[in-house]
């Protein structure tokens, strides 16, 4: 499994799973919520983490775009398609996926982690954050993102980071 696909669904799950409406409700889905859960396994049996990933990153995807826009611009849950597609992929590795669930077990399990996967703090201000141009394995620009998130959740603020693209 490629590393950066795997950064990627995890931040993706961890952002998602923290920005929910019974964490920080930078959105108001529920995807990671028991209640979802309950809900959606007679329909996605096989397959319910992966859709608590998707609507989770969907409803992710919405309020970054508006507050990014669109265009030129990528951010962390709207990447290039080979990426989205590796990322989606690194989910079928059942467990890594035990490992992701079991940080969702408590918001300070999830922040513990996203501190980890930043390395150092950033300091995060409300609204979109450019990172500059997107480089070709992301990983920095991840890296900086998960500084960014881990301090918005931290100081109860909402902010949006993202990257331009290559021109």
């Amino acid at each position: 499994m490629n590393s950066i696909s795997a950064t990627i669904a995890e931040l993706r799950v961890l952002v998602g799973y923290l920005g929910e409406k019974d964490q920080a409700n930078w959105w108001s889905s529920e995807f990671f919520s028991a209640t979802a859960a309950a809900f959606l396994a007679p329909i996605f049996n096989r397959s319910l983490f992966l859709a608590q990933y998707q609507g989770a990153t969907a409803a992710a995807a919405k309020a970054h775009d508006e507050a990014v826009g669109v265009g030129r611009i990528y951010h962390l849950f709207r990447l290039p398609i080979g990426q989205e597609q590796a990322s989606a992929d690194a989910l079928s590795d059942a467990a890594f996926v035990q490992t992701i669930k079991a940080r969702l077990a408590s918001r300070e399990l999830a922040l513990a982690r996203l501190a980890e996967l930043a390395g150092k703090p950033e300091s995060a201000s409300p609204g979109a954050i450019s990172l500059g141009q997107m480089s070709q394995d992301l990983k920095a620009e991840l890296q900086r993102a998960a500084g960014f998130y881990c301090a918005a959740f931290t100081s109860g603020i909402q902010t949006f980071p993202y990257v331009r693209e290559v021109e």
